[in-house]
Order: C-alpha cells, then sequence, then structure tokens
C-alpha cells in the first residue's frame, strides 16, 4: 500500500520534466461554451448561436417579447434603463454589433419625451414608436426606417394627455393606434394668435396610414377599446378589455363591434391559419380562481373549450392546435383542489379529425402554474416553445420547452427559478430563439438553437 502511494508523485514529477523539456507554444484556448442564460441554466446539448449581456441596469419589459428584424438579422429588446425607455438592436456576428433603436432623451431620441409604446412593421424593417411630450401637451408618432441612420422623424401628432396607447401594425404601410385621453389632465390650449379654437384630444381607434403624405382616420365603435390583437388578414380584430372594460371583437369591413361573452382582459393567443374568422383565446373563470383555452368562431358567434386550467395553447400549420394542459383535469376539480398536483401533457389535435395525441411532459405542476404557462408558434420551423413552470423544493422553477410537429418530439432546452422577465420569440426565418432574461442583477439575450 505504502509503495502504490509512493508511486504517483514519481510519475508526475517524470511526465513534468518531459512537458518541460518538449514544451512548445500553447494553441488558442477556446471560449468556454454558454451555458446560462440571465436566469436560466441551458440544457447540454442545445446549441448557443450568440449571448449578450445587456448594459448594466437595463431590466426587460414583460410582456414584451424580442422582436426579429431586418428579415432576421437584428434582434430588438426593450427595457427601462436609468428610469427611462430604451429599445435596443442587436446585429452582427453572434449579435453583439449594439445600436440604440429608440430612446426618452439623448442624441437617439427623435423627440425629447417619453416613450409609451412601440411596435415593429410585418417585415421588420420599420418601427414607429409613441413620444409623450408633456412639456407640450401632445402625443407623437415616430416612424424610424432602420435601414437607414437617426432615430427617425413624426409623422403624425394628437394634442393632449392620454393615460393609454397602443400600437399595432395591420399590414405593411397602416398602424392601428388606440388612445384613451386622460380625464384629469388640462385641456388643450388653442395656438397663440390662431384664431381656432382649443384641440380636442383623440379617443378610441386610429388608422394612420405612412405612406405618401400619411393621413389618420378615426374609427368609432359603441365600446371602449384597449389593446387590439388583429386577424393576419386584418378584417378582424380582438379588444381585450380591462377591469372596467369587456373584450369585443371588431370586423372591420362591415364597421361593426360585438361583445366577447368572457372574462376580461382576455388573450388571444393565435388566429387558425385556414380560417380567419376562429381564433384561440386566453381567459380566467367567473370566479377569477382559474383560467382557460377557449377557440371562438366569429361567424357562428360559439366558443369550445380547448384547455382546461391553462394558458398555453397556439395554431400550427394546417390548422392543427397545440395545447398544453391535462386531460382528466376539470374546473371543478381546480375549484375543489387549487393545488392539485397534475401530470402536464400536451394536445395535438386537428378540430376536423376525431383522435387527439397526447403527450406527459414528464413533470408534476400545478393548475396556478398551468394557468401562468404560454407558447408561442414558430412556422417556419414547425416548433413551438412552451413556458411553464414546475414545484421544486418549495420554491417555483420555470421550464422552457420545445416540440417539434413532424417530428412529435418535445425537449427541454432551459430551466431554473422563476424569478425576473423571460420573454421569447421565434426567428421568422431559421430555427432560431431568441431569450431575453434578467432580474434585479443583470439580463441577457440569448439565441439558441433547439435540437
Amino acid at each position: 500500500m505504502r509503495r502504490s502511494v509512493l508511486i504517483l508523485p514519481l510519475i508526475l514529477i517524470t511526465i513534468g520534466a518531459a512537458a518541460c523539456a518538449t514544451r512548445k507554444k500553447k494553441p488558442p484556448s477556446t471560449p468556454p461554451p454558454i451555458t446560462s442564460t440571465a436566469t436560466m441554466s441551458i440544457t447540454a446539448g442545445v446549441t448557443v448561436v450568440g449571448k449578450v449581456n445587456l448594459p448594466r441596469g437595463f431590466f426587460p419589459v414583460a410582456a414584451r417579447a424580442p422582436m426579429w428584424l431586418m428579415n432576421g438579422s437584428e434582434i430588438g429588446v426593450i427595457g427601462m434603463i436609468d428610469g427611462g425607455v430604451q429599445v435596443l438592436g442587436y446585429s452582427g456576428k453572434g449579435w453583439r454589433d449594439e445600436r440604440i433603436l429608440a430612446a426618452d432623451s439623448g442624441p437617439s431620441a427623435a423627440e425629447q419625451g417619453r416613450i409609451v409604446d412601440c411596435a415593429a412593421s410585418p417585415d421588420g424593417m420599420t418601427m414607429a414608436v409613441a413620444v409623450a411630450i408633456p412639456s407640450k401637451a401632445r402625443l407623437d408618432i415616430v416612424i424610424r426606417d432602420l435601414i437607414a441612420n437617426g432615430p427617425g422623424h413624426p409623422v403624425t401628432s394628437f394634442d393632449g394627455f392620454y393615460d393609454f396607447v397602443s400600437m399595432k401594425w395591420i399590414n405593411a404601410t397602416t398602424i392601428a393606434i388606440v388612445l384613451h385621453p386622460n380625464p384629469n389632465a388640462p385641456a388643450p390650449k388653442a395656438a397663440p394668435d390662431s384664431g381656432q379654437p382649443p384641440p380636442t384630444p383623440a379617443e378610441g381607434l386610429q388608422l394612420l396610414v405612412i405612406t405618401g403624405p400619411g393621413s389618420v382616420a378615426p374609427l368609432k365603435f359603441p365600446y371602449r377599446l384597449t389593446t387590439l390583437d388583429w386577424s393576419p388578414d386584418g378584417a378582424f380584430a380582438v379588444s381585450e378589455g380591462d377591469a372596467n372594460t369587456p373584450p369585443v371583437i371588431i370586423d372591420r369591413a362591415h364597421m361593426t363591434c360585438a361583445r366577447l361573452n368572457a372574462r376580461a382582459p382576455v388573450r388571444v393567443l393565435g388566429w387558425d391559419p385556414l380560417d380567419p374568422d376562429m381564433f384561440l383565446y386566453r381567459t380566467e373563470t367567473p370566479d377569477g380562481k382559474s383560467a382557460g383555452v377557449f377557440k371562438h368562431s366569429i361567424k357562428d358567434g360559439t366558443d369550445k373549450l380547448v384547455a382546461v386550467g391553462s394558458g398555453a395553447a397556439a395554431y400550427a400549420t394546417g390548422g392543427v392546435i397545440l395545447a398544453v394542459g391535462n386531460q382528466k383535469l376539470t374546473f371543478r376539480m381546480i375549484a375543489d383542489h387549487p393545488f392539485l398536483p397534475i401530470i402536464a401533457e400536451l394536445a395535438i389535435f386537428d378540430p376536423q379529425a376525431p383522435q387527439i395525441n397526447i403527450k406527459e411532459l414528464g413533470f408534476q405542476t400545478t393548475p396556478p402554474m398551468l394557468a401562468a404557462s404560454t407558447m408561442g408558434y414558430s412556422a417556419a420551423s414547425g416548433t413551438a416553445v412552451i413556458q411553464t413552470f414546475q414545484p421544486e423544493g418549495g420554491i417555483a422553477m420555470r421550464k422552457l420547452i420545445t416540440y417539434t410537429v413532424h417530428a412529435d418530439s418535445a425537449y427541454q432546452v432551459a430551466y431554473g427559478p422563476a424569478h425576473g422577465v423571460v420573454e421569447t420569440s421565434w426567428s421568422p426565418i431559421i430555427k432560431f430563439l431568441a431569450i431575453v432574461d434578467g432580474d434585479a442583477q443583470s439580463a441577457a439575450l440569448t439565441i439558441i438553437s433547439p435540437p
């Protein structure tokens, strides 16, 4: 035993001497593999295309997914820094080239004010930014051509102060803007010596056409509108509603507006790619203790239950529906046992076919965690990303899972404690997933290529 202990030091000395005699110049060291985002660990085997640590003090805005711009060559990230809003763009090799696309103030701001909303055009080549300018009692809509240099320029303005502003592009040339004037703000004043009456703040839906000289057309409806989700062809829109406003459906061709029989706010999860008057939406139960996913037909005015207790569903290619849930779960079970442990499952089904494919996702969850889950689908790659949660050791753990339809394969790509903000989006042209996440310590943009 003693001899065996002495052999190892002798061998190491011999090897060290030989190494000194034959030492060569060390090859360049390879960077260590990226194994985490700002808040999650990346699963081994997942290809990390790039990772950028966001500026110190930058915190991503919740519910604002990273924006794929410039035909997928740039990614825009919306966040708060030093008390103001910035939109940062990342491009180039590893997405390490950074620029400021919009800002509240400074040389990168088209207007010195406060950014209240921004939206990228469907092709990602243009950005619209709504900037409130309190000193002038005005809201400006700034358009920036992302190919050109410079912060862009205002194309129209709305007089007054607004406590709600929401913008969505309907197509490449038209932006739908919903405005709620602040009822407690001072009324706008007439320009000195103009001989004109004071301007009236705009209210409700405004359609801004940005081509040519530009124009704004107000559309009047009997209901108060909130955030809109438009069908791909721009024929319909769903107003999500809020605590004081019911959700409604707009028929743009017929200029009609009808209530959606659901608890506000609703969240539209996707539009049927084969039938433009069908959509999926998430809503809470009347008592607010659970949630569910429903499919609505605008033509028939009917709703069909898709998933109990869930917030994660999407349309896939060909009208196939993907939904996270549990086939045995009922609203009654949730009411009687709010934290009942359940197996997370993924249902894959064609509404026109009788069979439903059920896949167990391999972990237990609870109804509140199931209700907080989300899903995003990429038609370009035929893959969905699911953000969901699992109890572990007394805390909630966040999981990102991808599911590829043609391979019928699910894969966990990232995992970590459920704190901070995590938002994801798919590249429009390739199987790249952008992840923006952050907490009080740090934030990052990570781009992965899932299996």
